[in-house]
């Protein structure tokens, strides 16, 4: 059986598009939140995970869209976030918006024989808090996991790229699809295939997708900012 698990999508409509390229169709498909903000296509991509997503989870982001909340992202990335949410909650439709209020801000799933967990940021705190699946203590890990029966916990929100083992658990980042920023601009997902986990790395369009943010209504300043992170990876 084969899982694809990808998080922080934030709207980039190319990169999503080379994973489903990339890949030969999975047996299911698990999402770990942030579809929107800070890309040029939210209405494109919320439709494709409406469509293909059998299992996701909410991102920061997403609640802060669908409940008026504090998106409580870095603060150099703040104005960023706010400004092209602005344009997000316009241009979906209250379908979209219902879709990201519905997802849960956790999930249980069992597939191909193996139990998964599934939250954006962090298992005591699903929405906000960073937890750097490869360099925090085994301690604090040890106590995130508490209360978790998994073989897999998957989580995002960092946009880093991680697998490691507790115990008898991975835990699995698997980086950010559209909003790389582990230091190149390669998009990247992970892949469960009868039991064996992988990070995969993919080349994109990113040129594109900037092409695009540059039609964005924000201000110049933004635009370049916006358009570095893709570039950089950064």
């Amino acid at each position: 059986m084969r899982v694809l698990i990808f998080s922080d999508l934030h709207a980039n409509w190319e990169a999503l598009l080379t994973m489903q390229t990339a890949e030969r169709k999975p047996d299911a498909i698990l999402f770990l939140g942030d579809a929107i903000d800070f890309g040029p296509d939210p209405l494109l991509s919320v439709r494709w995970l409406r469509k293909n997503v059998h299992y996701g989870v909410r991102g920061n982001h997403d609640n802060a869209l669908v409940t008026g909340m504090d998106c409580a992202c870095g603060e150099e990335y703040l104005d960023l976030s706010i400004a092209t949410r602005e344009y997000s909650t316009r241009l979906l439709g209250s379908s979209e918006k219902a879709y990201l209020a519905a997802l849960p801000l956790e999930a249980r799933v069992e597939l191909g024989g193996a139990r998964f967990y599934l939250a954006h940021a962090s298992p005591k705190d699903h929405l906000f808090k960073y937890l750097n699946v490869a360099t925090a203590r085994e301690e604090e890990l040890r106590e995130e996991m508490a209360g978790i029966e998994a073989d897999v916990i998957f989580l995002g929100h960092t946009h880093i790229p991680a697998i490691r083992k507790v115990k008898d658990t991975y835990l699995v980042n698997p980086g950010s699809l559209g909003q790389p920023r582990h230091g190149t601009p390669s998009a990247t997902y992970a892949l469960w295939e009868d039991g064996e986990l992988a990070i995969r790395h993919v080349d994109y369009n990113w040129a594109e997708t900037q092409r695009k943010v540059a039609l964005l209504p924000l201000e110049p300043d933004q635009i370049q900012r916006l358009q570095d992170i893709l570039e950089r990876g950064l």
